[in-house]
């Protein structure tokens, strides 16, 4: 069983990447032709919030980490959905020099918690969980000569470490900290520690406290509609992990879950803007791509 999703799904899925869907698949795998010619470098600095004068480059590598993480996910997947071993081959490339680089990473220059590549915590929660779920995926599909000790170099040098950092700052209700559970519930499993698995969904600041105390009765987010799709991604991530490991939410949680979906929408304003609740902003507007 794989982190979001049993073997027998990984199968069905397989059928569907080939079938229906495969316009979707071949789409993605073309958008990652250039990476398998060329095989990105990952990046050697850290990055900066900071965007005066040079450091602006450096707060360019936000952008570069996330970029980066996602489309290794992309090339685990595809590699493992349509047996594609370029793709599964940039995968373990890249994963291979991130267990080489992440502790090359300073711990500091930070804003909101600790971090290496990045400047606060979240965002390392939202890298790890990507690169996390890569990692499980090839595990999964790909044979065991082209991973090698892959697998091992990466638990021991990026995700015990990184979930460690990420463990030591917890931020509560925030939204942040949604993200925070969904990389350490992903870690905890990856690394064979139910412990840190159940305090990301258990806990006093995990999935079920998030879904009974920040997640109000409608199903919206209890900051505001600015950050209410943000932390909702990322408590489907957390959901997923708690059914597939057996921690199932309760009727009354599921039902506020599957309302958060919706919840925004009910409340847009006749120039389709959100209102502006709590500290969002001032007349955002639904028609954005982040909103389809």
């Amino acid at each position: 069983m794989s982190i979001l999703a049993s073997a027998e799904d990984l199968r069905a899925r397989r059928s569907v990447a080939t079938g229906a869907l495969a316009p979707l698949a071949d789409g993605l795998r073309t958008e990652l032709e250039p990476l398998i010619v060329r095989t990105p470098e990952v990046p050697k600095e850290k990055a900066r919030l900071s965007r005066a004068g040079e450091a602006d480059q450096q707060f360019r590598l936000y952008f570069d980490q996330l970029w980066l993480a996602e489309r290794m996910l992309h090339a685990a997947l595809l590699g493992v959905l349509l047996d594609d071993r370029p793709a599964r081959t940039l995968a373990v490339t890249v994963l291979d020099a991130y267990a080489d680089q992440y502790l090359r990473y300073p711990n500091r220059d930070n804003v909101l918690g600790p971090s290496r590549p990045f400047f606060s915590t979240y965002l390392e929660s939202i890298w790890l969980l990507q690169l996390v779920l890569a990692l499980d995926l090839l595990e999964a599909g790909a044979p065991a000569a082209e991973t090698g000790e892959l697998g091992s170099r990466v638990r021991d040098r990026l995700v015990a470490p990184s979930a460690a950092l990420i463990a030591s700052y917890d931020e509560g209700m925030s939204n942040r900290q949604v993200w925070n559970n969904a990389a350490l519930a992903a870690a905890g499993i990856l690394l064979g520690d139910k412990t840190v698995v159940e305090h990301a969904l258990l806990g006093a600041s995990g999935l079920h406290a998030h879904l009974e105390h920040a997640l109000l009765r409608d199903g919206s987010w209890y900051e505001g509609e600015n950050y209410h799709f943000f932390a909702h991604r990322g408590l489907w991530y957390c959901v997923q992990i708690a059914e597939q490991r057996g921690y199932g939410l309760s009727q009354e949680l599921e039902r506020r879950f599957r309302e958060g979906f919706a919840a925004p929408f009910r409340t847009l304003l006749p120039d389709l803007t959100y209102p502006s609740r709590r500290d969002s902003q001032y007349a955002v507007s639904i028609r954005q791509p982040r909103f389809a």
